[in-house]
Order: structure tokens, then C-alpha cells, then sequence
């Protein structure tokens, strides 16, 4: 299930406050912090139900992140277990040679404590998300994990799951449901809440114009926002725009370019530096943010301007704008002055077909034949996540908002080829990435983090295409 859905059924340790950075307690209704960053405990709040009725309790947390440790689970395991190893033990139970984590102990049925191997100054921003979550161990052992995982979901959150299919998903109050507002009143005040799915954004806007819903496509996982198509009619209507809730998204949009020195046993040209230089210089920007309708901005590197981290004034060999005679000077340079041929995919989506023939025209102009493979959603993820797609478009948001998820994930060599694409392998990176992922002074980890970003950008390793804003 998605993310909207599955942030009103279940509930961490740790949230949010309303819409800031600021961690707050959840289920836990406090939490400490040991000196030395390594011991987290948390006080579970007492009095709370699962929507069956059964009581809530430390060990509930145990057993959810034994689930997401266990790479032998089915259908499939979790994709979640790398957020939780630094919690000592926890490499030792997923690869099958520890019964039990050692760094998770319940002192009592209302307390949980969970001990790091290293300090990780964005841990409590890892428990805030839906990983971790409460699930009632009777439960699941009950209905079994495949049906846990869709129909018959249930936690301690506002709402209870009715219906899950492609095409809806109904969820109803949760009358056990543990809080109230700042006046007393029961939460949550809906009684039932319908998600309709479809593939047709133009759709989508029609219905809620005519107030047949009441939000379209909210950015969260799985939403776009207003479509391209419609972007400029609702901003310039009135009782449309008035509507709309409009700030930036902690997402980026790029086009990766594979840097391995072959690809299914082929040479490839885009291992040279050189080459994925002149491509950046060959790229216009501004045709993605016609595309869009005004809908995107530019971005200039791969974190996005609202992050602790982000850098300001990039290095002079990190910047790059439409340079079409530089790009084929850089060509020729590479020793490709009579032009190249590359394979791009990408989700066959209208606006992803129509980027990509712009991308197309923008490298023809430059001397590069690209051939598009524009495929089904799934498909593309096998290509990319195989590092097999020499070019391709794609995007990332934020699973907690700390640059690590962004840079750590996407260019460390040991995320290759799952989450690194590109391939990207750079010892100097690695280096700075793994010492800013424990290092507990963040002024310190922001200067890290500006050396990976000018050196990422240096190495042309992402064409940086657009920021979502809607």
C-alpha cells in the first residue's frame, strides 16, 4: 500500500509536528537519548488499542522490526532493513546468525530500547517513518504476512482498512482510536475516507473542478500534484488557485547517466567523463520547465534547496548551462567527434514521452543518437535497478528530510546498483559520504556533503532536470 494510506492505519514511535522537521513523540509518549548518541529509549504510551482491541506493548515494535530484518520473509521481505542496521546486531539476525537482535531489549511491557553500533544523528527521523510502525504480532500470525501487506492491514491508527484494490481504497473510522484534539473532541472526524485510482490525470483534475473530490493527487508517495496539462488553468482561475496548496517538495528529477565501463558486455562511452560532460552542456532546462507548464523549477544539484545541506555557490567545475559548442568540443575531446548512439529509458508516461523526444532533440543537436525506451513502471525499475539502463530518467523524495537520504543512498558505491544507477564509484565520495553518516556535528556533516555534491557534479555523474513543486 502507499504511503497516504498506510500513515492512517499505522503509527510510529516518533512524528512530525504538524508541518515542520520537528520530532515529536507518537506511540512512544517520551523518549530519551543517551549522551554517547548510542541508546534510545522510548516510554510506549499505555492505554492504546489496535483497532481488534488488543493492548498495545513494547514487544509489538520488536516484532515489526524482526519483520523488516527478515530477508527470508514472505511474499517478499521488507525494503526497509538497511535504515535499521546500525542498530547493534541487527546484521547479524538478517543474515541468520542471531536469533535475536542484540541491541533491542523491553525492560517492561511499556518500555523499548534500542542501542546503535555508531551514533546517527538522523535515527529518530528513521523511526518516524512507517517502517517501524506497531503491528499486533497475534494479528499477523493470524492472517499472514501477504494478506497483512493488502487487505487486511490493521494498526493503531485513526482509521481501519475497508477496501484495497487498484481501483479504490475505502478506509472507516477507527472507533478504538486513541487521541483526541487540543479541545477534547475524538479523533479522527471523518467517518470514512475513499481513495479513487486512476491512470488518467486529465482525469483526475476534471473531477475535482467540479468538486467530485476533495484533494487531487496530494504529493505524497505515489502523487503528482496538479498535472502538467492542467497546471496553468487551475493557477489562473481564481476559485481554483485559492484552493491550492503550493510548496516546495523535498523531491528532485534527473537524468542518470551510467558510468560503468561496460554494459552487457559492451564498451561504454559514458564511462569516459568527458562524454556525460558534453551532455550536460548539451542540456536545456528550460524546455523541461515548458513542458511542465511552469509547474517545476530548475535545480542545479542533486539535493533539493529546502535541505540542511545544500550548497549555495558550487564550485566552478560543478556548474554547467547550454554550451552547445563547448559539448562538442568536449565530444571530439573524448574521441567522439563523429557523435555516439545511447539507449534511454523511461516510464511511458505523456509527460515522460515528452521530455524524454525534447532530451532526444537537445543531444542530436550536439552529435548523440539517443534511442528511447519508453516501457511500463515496472519494467523501467527492473532496468534501472539492475544498472543495466545507460540513460535514464527518474526521480527521488525524501524518506526523511537529512541530505544522507539523498547522497548516501543514490552515490555511494555500496548502494550500486539498487539505488546507486549510475554505478557511480568514487573512493574519495564514499569516504566523505561514510563520515558524514555518523558524525554528530552537523556543520561538519554540511561540509562533507558540499564536497560530494561539487564533486558528484564535477563527475557530470546526473544531468539535474527538475524539482516538483506542487
Amino acid at each position: 500500500m502507499r504511503y497516504e494510506v498506510d500513515s492512517q492505519i499505522y503509527q510510529s514511535l516518533v512524528t512530525y509536528d504538524k508541518n515542520t522537521y520537528k520530532i515529536i513523540p507518537e506511540l512512544a509518549s517520551s523518549y530519551t537519548v543517551s549522551p554517547d548518541g548510542l541508546t534510545y529509549t522510548f516510554k510506549i504510551r499505555k492505554g492504546v488499542t489496535f483497532s481488534n482491541g488488543d493492548p498495545l506493548t513494547a514487544q509489538d515494535f520488536v516484532f515489526e522490526l524482526e519483520r523488516i530484518l527478515d530477508k527470508k520473509m514472505t511474499p517478499k521481505p521488507s525494503p526497509g532493513n538497511s535504515f535499521f542496521e546500525i542498530i547493534q546486531g541487527a546484521t547479524a539476525y538478517y543474515n541468520g546468525t542471531a536469533k535475536t537482535i542484540s541491541g533491542v531489549s523491553t525492560p517492561d511491557k511499556n518500555t523499548l530500547v534500542l542501542t546503535l553500533s555508531k551514533p546517527e544523528k538522523f535515527f529518530l527521523q528513521v523511526l518516524a517513518m512507517q517502517f517501524l510502525s506497531a503491528v499486533d504480532p497475534a494479528y499477523v500470525k493470524k492472517v499472514g504476512n501477504a494478506a497483512f501487506d493488502t487487505t487486511s492491514a490493521m494498526g493503531t491508527g485513526p482509521f481501519e482498512l475497508k477496501t484495497n484494490n487498484q481501483n479504490k481504497v475505502v478506509l472507516v473510522k477507527n472507533p478504538r482510536y486513541w487521541q483526541k484534539d487540543q479541545w477534547g473532541q475524538q479523533l479522527p472526524y471523518l467517518n470514512q475516507v475513499t481513495i479513487n485510482v486512476n491512470n488518467n490525470d486529465q482525469v483526475d483534475a476534471l473531477h475535482w473542478e467540479q468538486g467530485q473530490t476533495a484533494f487531487m493527487s496530494p504529493w505524497l508517495i505515489g502523487g503528482d500534484g496538479i498535472p502538467a496539462s492542467q497546471y496553468v488553468t487551475i493557477m489562473n482561475t481564481p476559485k481554483y488557485k485559492q484552493l491550492v496548496l503550493k510548496q516546495p517538495a523535498n523531491s528532485i528529477f534527473y537524468i542518470g547517466l551510467n558510468t560503468a565501463k561496460t554494459i552487457n558486455g559492451k564498451p561504454n562511452p559514458l564511462s569516459n567523463v568527458l562524454v556525460r560532460r558534453a551532455m550536460e552542456y548539451g542540456f536545456d532546462d528550460s524546455q523541461f520547465v515548458k513542458i511542465n507548464n511552469g509547474a517545476v523549477l530548475p535545480l542545479n544539484q542533486p539535493l533539493p534547496s529546502t535541505m540542511e545541506g545544500y550548497v549555495k555557490n558550487l564550485d566552478s567545475d560543478a556548474k554547467y548551462g547550454l554550451n552547445v559548442a563547448k559539448a562538442k568540443e568536449l565530444l571530439a575531446k573524448a574521441g567522439y567527434r563523429n557523435g555516439l548512439t545511447v539507449d534511454m529509458w523511461d516510464e511511458n508516461t505523456s509527460v515522460a514521452m515528452k521530455e524524454d523526444q525534447a532530451f532526444q532533440a537537445m543531444m542530436k543537436n550536439i552529435g548523440i543518437t539517443v534511442k528511447i525506451h519508453d516501457v511500463t513502471w515496472k519494467d523501467f525499475l527492473t532496468k534501472a535497478m539492475s544498472g543495466t539502463a545507460q540513460v535514464y530518467q527518474s526521480g527521488w523524495v525524501q524518506d526523511f528530510p537529512d541530505a544522507s537520504d539523498f547522497l548516501n543512498t543514490l552515490f555511494n558505491s555500496d548502494q550500486a546498483p539498487t539505488n546507486n544507477n549510475t554505478n557511480y564509484d568514487n573512493p574519495q565520495v564514499d569516504q566523505w559520504l561514510n563520515e558524514a553518516q555518523n558524525d554528530t556535528n552537523q556543520a561538519q556533516r554540511d561540509a562533507l556533503y558540499g564536497k560530494v555534491i561539487n564533486q558528484v557534479m564535477s563527475d557530470a555523474v546526473w544531468i539535474l532536470s527538475t524539482p516538483d513543486l506542487i
